[in-house]
Protein backbone atom coordinates (compact mmCIF):
# COMPACT_ATOMS: atom_id res chain seq x y z
CA UNK A 1 0.00 0.00 0.00
CA UNK A 2 1.40 3.40 -1.01
CA UNK A 3 1.01 6.37 1.31
CA UNK A 4 1.35 10.12 0.83
CA UNK A 5 2.36 11.93 4.00
CA UNK A 6 1.45 15.60 4.28
CA UNK A 7 3.65 17.55 6.71
CA UNK A 8 2.16 20.69 8.26
CA UNK A 9 -1.59 20.41 8.69
CA UNK A 10 -2.27 24.12 9.26
CA UNK A 11 -2.48 24.44 5.48
CA UNK A 12 -5.99 23.24 4.68
CA UNK A 13 -5.68 24.34 1.05
CA UNK A 14 -2.63 22.10 0.68
CA UNK A 15 -4.57 19.15 2.10
CA UNK A 16 -7.42 19.78 -0.33
CA UNK A 17 -4.95 20.04 -3.22
CA UNK A 18 -3.43 16.66 -2.34
CA UNK A 19 -6.88 15.07 -2.20
CA UNK A 20 -7.86 16.51 -5.59
CA UNK A 21 -4.59 15.46 -7.20
CA UNK A 22 -4.99 11.92 -5.92
CA UNK A 23 -8.60 11.77 -7.09
CA UNK A 24 -7.45 12.72 -10.59
CA UNK A 25 -4.28 10.60 -10.77
CA UNK A 26 -4.72 7.75 -8.24
CA UNK A 27 -1.08 7.96 -7.17
CA UNK A 28 -1.47 6.81 -3.55
CA UNK A 29 -3.67 4.35 -1.68
CA UNK A 30 -3.98 6.61 1.35
CA UNK A 31 -3.06 10.09 2.58
CA UNK A 32 -1.96 10.69 6.18
CA UNK A 33 -1.32 13.96 7.98
CA UNK A 34 1.71 14.73 10.16
CA UNK A 35 2.38 17.68 12.44
CA UNK A 36 4.85 18.30 15.25
CA UNK A 37 2.17 20.05 17.34
CA UNK A 38 1.02 17.35 19.82
CA UNK A 39 -2.34 19.11 20.29
CA UNK A 40 -3.26 18.18 16.71
CA UNK A 41 -2.72 14.44 17.15
CA UNK A 42 -5.93 12.52 16.53
CA UNK A 43 -7.72 15.38 14.81
CA UNK A 44 -9.25 15.08 11.36
CA UNK A 45 -8.74 17.58 8.58
CA UNK A 46 -10.95 17.34 5.50
CA UNK A 47 -11.64 13.71 6.40
CA UNK A 48 -7.98 12.76 6.90
CA UNK A 49 -6.33 11.74 10.17
CA UNK A 50 -3.44 13.49 11.91
CA UNK A 51 -1.52 10.34 12.86
CA UNK A 52 1.59 11.79 14.49
CA UNK A 53 4.60 14.12 14.32
CA UNK A 54 7.15 14.22 11.51
CA UNK A 55 8.97 11.37 13.29
CA UNK A 56 6.15 9.11 12.09
CA UNK A 57 8.01 9.07 8.76
CA UNK A 58 10.31 6.44 10.28
CA UNK A 59 7.50 3.99 9.51
CA UNK A 60 7.32 4.99 5.84
CA UNK A 61 8.55 2.81 2.99
CA UNK A 62 10.83 4.93 0.77
CA UNK A 63 10.17 2.53 -2.09
CA UNK A 64 6.42 3.14 -2.23
CA UNK A 65 5.61 6.20 -0.12
CA UNK A 66 6.10 9.92 -0.65
CA UNK A 67 5.91 13.15 1.34
CA UNK A 68 4.86 16.73 0.67
CA UNK A 69 5.96 19.70 2.76
CA UNK A 70 2.88 21.90 3.15
CA UNK A 71 4.59 24.59 5.27
CA UNK A 72 4.24 27.92 3.45
CA UNK A 73 3.82 30.59 6.13
CA UNK A 74 7.47 31.67 5.70
CA UNK A 75 10.28 30.46 3.49
CA UNK A 76 12.47 30.00 6.58
CA UNK A 77 9.87 27.77 8.20
CA UNK A 78 9.45 25.87 4.95
CA UNK A 79 13.20 25.24 4.70
CA UNK A 80 13.38 24.04 8.30
CA UNK A 81 10.45 21.66 7.79
CA UNK A 82 12.07 20.31 4.64
CA UNK A 83 15.34 19.69 6.48
CA UNK A 84 13.44 17.71 9.12
CA UNK A 85 11.74 15.58 6.50
CA UNK A 86 15.01 14.87 4.69
CA UNK A 87 16.27 13.03 7.77
CA UNK A 88 13.89 10.15 7.04
CA UNK A 89 14.84 9.43 3.44
CA UNK A 90 11.29 9.49 2.08
CA UNK A 91 11.09 10.96 -1.44
CA UNK A 92 9.28 14.25 -1.95
CA UNK A 93 6.34 14.42 -4.35
CA UNK A 94 5.11 17.30 -6.47
CA UNK A 95 1.51 18.47 -6.23
CA UNK A 96 0.17 20.24 -9.31
CA UNK A 97 -3.49 21.19 -9.47
CA UNK A 98 -5.35 19.31 -12.20
CA UNK A 99 -5.99 21.30 -15.35
CA UNK A 100 -3.12 23.79 -15.19
CA UNK A 101 -1.59 24.57 -18.58
CA UNK A 102 2.12 23.86 -18.17
CA UNK A 103 3.11 23.53 -21.82
CA UNK A 104 6.57 25.02 -22.29
CA UNK A 105 7.22 25.22 -18.52
CA UNK A 106 10.27 23.60 -16.90
CA UNK A 107 9.28 22.03 -13.58
CA UNK A 108 11.71 20.54 -11.10
CA UNK A 109 10.75 17.78 -8.72
CA UNK A 110 9.01 18.64 -5.46
CA UNK A 111 7.05 21.70 -6.61
CA UNK A 112 3.56 22.68 -5.48
CA UNK A 113 1.19 24.57 -7.77
CA UNK A 114 -2.28 25.36 -6.44
CA UNK A 115 -5.55 25.84 -8.36
CA UNK A 116 -5.92 28.88 -10.61
CA UNK A 117 -2.16 29.40 -10.83
CA UNK A 118 -0.92 30.69 -14.18
CA UNK A 119 2.61 29.83 -15.29
CA UNK A 120 3.82 31.37 -18.54
CA UNK A 121 5.79 29.67 -21.29
CA UNK A 122 9.53 29.22 -20.72
CA UNK A 123 9.18 29.79 -16.98
CA UNK A 124 11.28 27.58 -14.74
CA UNK A 125 10.12 26.42 -11.30
CA UNK A 126 12.90 25.16 -9.03
CA UNK A 127 12.77 22.46 -6.36
CA UNK A 128 10.49 23.07 -3.36
CA UNK A 129 9.01 26.25 -4.87
CA UNK A 130 5.33 27.00 -4.27
CA UNK A 131 2.76 29.11 -6.12
CA UNK A 132 -0.40 29.50 -4.06
CA UNK A 133 -3.99 29.96 -5.24
CA UNK A 134 -4.38 32.44 -8.08
CA UNK A 135 -0.71 33.43 -8.34
CA UNK A 136 0.64 34.48 -11.74
CA UNK A 137 4.17 33.53 -12.79
CA UNK A 138 4.88 35.23 -16.08
CA UNK A 139 6.64 33.89 -19.15
CA UNK A 140 10.36 33.43 -18.79
CA UNK A 141 10.28 33.82 -15.00
CA UNK A 142 12.86 31.85 -12.99
CA UNK A 143 11.37 30.91 -9.62
CA UNK A 144 14.15 29.87 -7.24
CA UNK A 145 14.45 26.92 -4.91
CA UNK A 146 12.10 27.12 -1.94
CA UNK A 147 10.54 30.40 -3.10
CA UNK A 148 6.90 31.07 -2.18
CA UNK A 149 4.45 33.07 -4.30
CA UNK A 150 1.42 33.98 -2.18
CA UNK A 151 -2.19 34.14 -3.46
CA UNK A 152 -2.91 36.56 -6.32
CA UNK A 153 0.69 37.79 -6.55
CA UNK A 154 1.77 38.75 -10.07
CA UNK A 155 5.34 38.17 -11.24
CA UNK A 156 5.70 39.67 -14.69
CA UNK A 157 7.86 38.48 -17.56
CA UNK A 158 11.47 37.36 -17.15
CA UNK A 159 11.75 38.20 -13.46
CA UNK A 160 14.38 36.23 -11.54
CA UNK A 161 13.22 35.23 -8.08
CA UNK A 162 16.01 33.99 -5.83
CA UNK A 163 16.00 30.95 -3.57
CA UNK A 164 13.79 31.27 -0.48
CA UNK A 165 12.34 34.60 -1.58
CA UNK A 166 8.76 35.34 -0.50
CA UNK A 167 6.33 37.23 -2.74
CA UNK A 168 3.34 38.45 -0.71
CA UNK A 169 -0.34 38.33 -1.58
CA UNK A 170 -1.47 40.71 -4.36
CA UNK A 171 2.06 42.01 -4.88
CA UNK A 172 3.14 42.92 -8.40
CA UNK A 173 6.68 42.76 -9.78
CA UNK A 174 7.46 44.56 -13.03
CA UNK A 175 9.24 42.70 -15.87
CA UNK A 176 12.95 41.95 -16.04
CA UNK A 177 13.69 42.59 -12.36
CA UNK A 178 15.66 40.45 -9.90
CA UNK A 179 14.37 39.53 -6.44
CA UNK A 180 17.38 38.41 -4.44
CA UNK A 181 17.83 35.27 -2.40
CA UNK A 182 15.87 35.36 0.85
CA UNK A 183 14.20 38.67 -0.04
CA UNK A 184 10.62 39.54 0.88
CA UNK A 185 8.06 41.45 -1.16
CA UNK A 186 5.30 42.64 1.15
CA UNK A 187 1.63 42.08 0.36
CA UNK A 188 0.04 44.60 -2.06
CA UNK A 189 3.41 46.11 -2.99
CA UNK A 190 4.42 47.15 -6.51
CA UNK A 191 8.09 46.44 -7.18
CA UNK A 192 9.73 48.66 -9.80
CA UNK A 193 13.42 48.05 -9.00
CA UNK A 194 15.61 45.07 -8.13
CA UNK A 195 15.40 43.84 -4.53
CA UNK A 196 18.75 42.79 -3.01
CA UNK A 197 19.22 39.49 -1.24
CA UNK A 198 17.73 39.49 2.25
CA UNK A 199 15.97 42.84 1.80
CA UNK A 200 12.27 43.71 2.03
CA UNK A 201 10.31 45.66 -0.58
CA UNK A 202 7.16 47.35 0.69
CA UNK A 203 4.74 49.96 -0.64
CA UNK A 204 3.44 51.42 -3.92
CA UNK A 205 5.86 51.93 -5.51
CA UNK A 206 7.92 49.72 -3.24
CA UNK A 207 10.70 51.07 -1.08
CA UNK A 208 13.54 48.66 -0.42
CA UNK A 209 14.68 48.14 3.16
CA UNK A 210 18.08 46.55 3.58
CA UNK A 211 18.73 44.10 6.39
CA UNK A 212 20.39 46.84 8.44
CA UNK A 213 17.49 49.22 7.91
CA UNK A 214 14.98 46.56 8.90
CA UNK A 215 16.84 45.95 12.15
CA UNK A 216 16.34 49.62 13.06
CA UNK A 217 12.86 50.21 11.63
CA UNK A 218 11.26 47.15 13.18
CA UNK A 219 12.19 47.88 16.80
CA UNK A 220 9.05 48.01 18.99
CA UNK A 221 7.95 51.55 19.69
CA UNK A 222 9.63 53.23 16.72
CA UNK A 223 7.60 55.30 14.31
CA UNK A 224 8.68 53.04 11.47
CA UNK A 225 7.33 49.84 13.02
CA UNK A 226 5.22 47.94 10.47
CA UNK A 227 1.52 47.58 11.21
Amino acid sequence: MSTLYLCGVGNAEGIRLAIRVNEAEQRWDQILLLDDNPELLGQRKLGLDVVGPFDHLRRANPGTDAVVNLVTRTTEGRAKARARVLEFGVPFASLVAPGLDLFGVELSQEVTLYPQVYVGAEATIARSAVALVGAMVGHGVALGEGAIVAPKAVINARVKVGARAYIGSNASILPDLTIGEGATVAANSVVVDDVPAGATAIGVPASVLTTAARAIDMRPGTREEPK
